[in-house]
């Protein structure tokens, strides 16, 4: 019998199985680790000498062959499709509340060395002869069985054992510390969360969404939302300061208000581990209600094809109402990130000549790898896809040098923090309002990058090109079962698309009029378009990469604005 091949805890006769087995044992059996004092058993310093070994050993076991394989298995895991040889353990903080033991673990995938990405994974030993119902939950993260002499139980995510996130939660209210292996772990709270009132009743219930991210995100009770950041960069995560500045200091009422952060600190290094929200309830994000109504909309068009004819403002009054606050919303929260408090990290700045030129530059080297990848993909596209990529092709020289061309050397206009993925997902609906979420940035620009100061055009171009996504988008849902009829409606969803546009840019004018970050807006259009441009580059890129079936949208995209461009020239 391999050591694959038992069960991992023993009955005694006439016994009944533990109420989570039958419900989450994997179906592959997950390896063991025999542990013989509890988290010292991985940590060689901390054991008696005789014991480094065996120390050593279950280290080794845990690095090599349970973290591996639990880490493939994670949507959070970025390299995907990449095996993981090792995850080596780098920092770590032991952490006990009452009977209860975590382990908060960062891990590099490979050797350990600083070029390897970096991982957060808090740890939970949670034991069989405990409460079965909080066994059924971390088994829904289990990473290895375990077994300490005779007692048996399972390594887990921390994040999927309730107990650990009650306690994070506690932690960041007391702003608790943790000492571990030359670094420290901060829980920290700020007055938004200082100003909650106390939970009464028993434990708050603990609901960790079935479809993850990038993160990890928790629900406790119905009044806070914890976020667990996965894949590690050195610094302040962007979400945590901009959160705080808009909590704290300009006092932005329409975003989720930062409660508390956990971070990590050594030598002169700080990483953001979790946040702390205020849990809001909503109606959904903005993508999808759009779809929702989208696909609604062109269901009536097919039927009463002469519905089209309508203005749009009458046929879609009520949705163009919800764009128009949300062209508020945009440019209020703009407006507040341009609030003056002294912090040279938030203070607003003259835009300068070197930063068009700056911008322009990059859009041209982004110009030039995103035209040579289309070549180099063009045979593999579907015939419709193709044909636009071959007419987007023949024009390339001439978009970018329209766009470049029509910007003016200098643009008296200012520089913010911006949002920096900014597009529907990114805002709920609340009472038919708005609410701004996700300051974390675009996850493949690097960490300084994502931190440094912008035109807000930049976010409103990608608002913009969302609602081109959206439009294609739900084409491709209303037309799933006839796709025949996606010519006769795609004139519809572009009409539609031309109104809402109109609407969020007028909206964003007038509340923006007075706010200083720009003089002009007829040159602020000219920036838009730049921003634009650079925005379906990166979504072409993106789209021939990792969905190719969806690579029509950019590439239509970047067919308008050649096409404006080019009216603009006759």
């Amino acid at each position: 019998m391999s050591s694959h091949d038992f069960y991992w805890f023993r009955l005694t006769k006439g016994e009944e199985v533990p109420a989570w087995h039958e419900e989450r044992l994997p179906r592959e059996e997950l390896p063991l680790l025999v542990l013989f004092d509890g988290w010292y058993s991985f940590m060689r310093d901390r054991v008696v000498p005789w014991r480094m070994t065996m120390s050593e050993k279950v280290r080794t076991q845990l690095e090599t062959e349970a973290l591996p394989r639990f880490l493939e298995t994670q949507r959070w895991y970025a390299a995907k499709g990449e095996p993981v040889k090792r995850a080596t353990l780098i920092r770590y903080a032991e952490w006990k509340e009452g009977s209860d033991a975590w382990m908060m673990a960062l891990f590099r995938i490979g050797a350990g060395t600083e070029d390897d990405p970096m991982y957060f994974a808090p740890l939970a030993l949670v034991w069989e002869d405990g409460d079965d119902e909080r066994m059924r939950g971390v088994m829904r993260g289990a990473i290895s069985r375990v077994r300490q002499q005779a007692r048996m139980g399972v390594l887990a995510d921390a994040f999927y054992d309730d107990v650990f996130c009650r306690a994070v939660l506690e932690a960041i209210r007391s702003n608790k510390e943790l000492g571990g292996n030359e670094s420290t772990i901060h829980f920290r709270s700020t007055s938004a969360l200082m100003a909650q009132p106390s939970e009464d009743g028993g434990p708050l219930a603990v609901h960790l969404p079935g479809a993850q991210s990038s993160n990890t995100t928790v629900t406790i009770g119905d009044r806070f939302f914890l976020k667990g950041y996965r894949r590690l960069r050195i610094g302040v995560s962007p979400e945590l300061e901009v959160g705080r500045f808009l909590t704290e200091v300009a006092k932005f009422p329409h975003i989720v208000p930062v409660l508390g952060w956990v971070e990590l600190v050594y030598e002169d290094v700080t990483i953001t581990l979790a946040l702390l929200q205020r849990y809001l309830e909503n109606q959904g994000d903005g993508w999808s209600y759009t779809l929702d109504y989208l696909q609604w909309f062109l269901g009536e068009q097919r039927a009463s094809p002469n519905a089209a004819a309508g203005p749009a403002a009458e046929m879609h009054a009520g949705y163009l109402r919800l764009i128009e606050t949300l062209g508020t919303r945009t440019a209020e929260l703009h407006k507040a990130l341009a609030t003056p408090a002294g912090d040279p990290m938030f203070e607003p700045e003259p835009m300068a000549a070197k930063d068009i030129s700056g911008w322009v530059h990059n859009v041209k080297e982004e110009a030039a790898v995103t035209f040579d990848l289309l070549q180099a993909r063009l045979e593999t596209l579907a015939e419709t896809a193709r044909t636009d990529a071959e007419a987007l092709l023949a024009r390339r020289v001439g978009l970018l040098e329209r766009v470049v061309s029509s910007l003016p050397r200098h643009i008296e206009a200012t520089k913010i923090r911006f949002h920096g993925d900014y597009h529907l997902g990114q805002v709920l609906l609340v009472h038919n309002d708005f609410v701004i979420i996700d300051f974390e940035g675009e996850p493949a620009r690097p960490p300084e990058e994502r931190r440094s100061k912008h035109s807000p055009f930049k976010d409103v171009a990608g608002m913009i090109r969302s609602f081109n996504y959206a439009a294609y988008a739900a084409l491709v849902r209303a037309t799933a079962e006839r796709p025949d009829d996606f010519s006769a409606l795609e004139p519809v969803a572009e009409h539609w698309e031309t109104e809402v546009c109109r609407v969020f840019l007028d909206a964003y004018m007038r509340a923006s009029g007075d706010s200083g970050l720009y003089a002009s807006w007829d040159e602020a259009q000219q920036l838009l378009r730049l921003f634009l441009l650079e925005k379906a580059l990166y979504e072409l890129r993106y789209e021939l990469s990792n969905r190719p079936d969806w690579v029509h949208i950019p590439l239509r995209g970047l067919l308008r604005l050649a096409s404006e461009d080019r009216a603009e020239q006759s």
